[in-house]
């Protein structure tokens, strides 16, 4: 069924990870019937666990955007790009003894805080071990010539994602990967990135699900969401409501095991 919409019934998953942008809102705008099909799957015992590539909010505040919409949530049932960053980091303390740089917002800030690197001044380039970089609505010529300053002095570069753009109401906006591709270019290097479409933040969600044992990714993007499903080993759904197109999917290396026009027409797939 690879690549077409799935069959009444075909569904018969206990635990879904599911995506922000493009699934379920676009910008600050809930998609319609979202909520209401993610209710309905809780309602039937589906367990459910929300990945976002975007790092610029904490798991709190995601949580509190997705309980406003009508789906309650705590942060323990969110994983963000940049949560899965700092779990990464905190990993590696005793290879970045002297802490890192963050180019990103607040919230990958308190993460990588929180997970024991000191955060090192754009000012004081030379005590830098990593460049860490996000997605930034601030992000400026100054950062960029800290993290280049940084890098081309000897410190690693990581990045929660490489999404060029992400989808909004008002159309694609740059992203994480835009900001990304300036400071490779800039120092020569290339990131290594934990974010989707990495395995590891799909490993921090089904560690999530570990009761679950068929689990599936529901995503708009064909490379962060189905092609890193598939990496990952789940099966990969896709929704049109965001960035992938009919036209993208015929064009894909990697297609997803189903196609539907948005998360609500899952509920005709279960039944009702």
């Amino acid at each position: 069924m690879s690549g077409a919409e799935a069959p009444a019934g075909r569904f018969e998953y206990d635990g879904l990870i599911v995506d922000l942008d493009g699934v379920v809102w676009l910008g600050g705008a809930p998609i319609d019937g979202a909520a209401h099909a993610i209710g309905v799957l809780r309602s039937r015992g589906v367990r459910i666990v929300f990945v976002t590539n975007d790092p610029q909010g904490s798991r709190e505040e995601f949580a509190t955007r997705l309980t406003a919409i009508g789906i309650p949530v705590t942060e323990a049932d969110v994983v963000t790009s940049a949560a899965a960053t700092a779990r990464f980091m905190a990993s590696q303390r005793q290879v970045f003894p002297r802490g890192a740089l963050v180019v990103g917002g607040p919230a990958l800030r308190a993460e990588i805080e929180r997970a024991g690197l000191p955060i090192v001044s754009p000012s004081d380039t030379r005590a830098v071990d990593v460049v860490v970089v996000g997605g930034d609505d601030g992000f400026d010529y100054g950062q960029l010539v800290a993290a280049t300053r940084a890098i081309r002095g000897g410190a690693a570069l990581y990045a929660t994602g490489r999404d060029a753009v992400f989808p909004t109401e008002e159309g694609l906006l740059p992203a994480t990967g835009a900001i990304l591709a300036s400071i490779e270019v800039a120092t020569g290097t290339t990131a290594t990135v934990i974010g989707k479409p990495e395995p590891f933040i799909f490993e921090i969600a089904r560690e999530i699900l570990a009761e679950c044992r068929h689990v599936a990714v529901i995503g708009d993007n064909l490379i962060s969401d189905i092609a890193g499903a598939k990496r990952a080993g789940l099966d990969a759904i896709l929704v049109l409501t965001g960035m992938a197109t009919a036209d993208d999917l015929e064009r894909a290396v990697t297609k997803p095991d189903f196609v539907l026009p948005s998360l609500a027409a899952i509920l005709s797939n279960i039944g009702q």
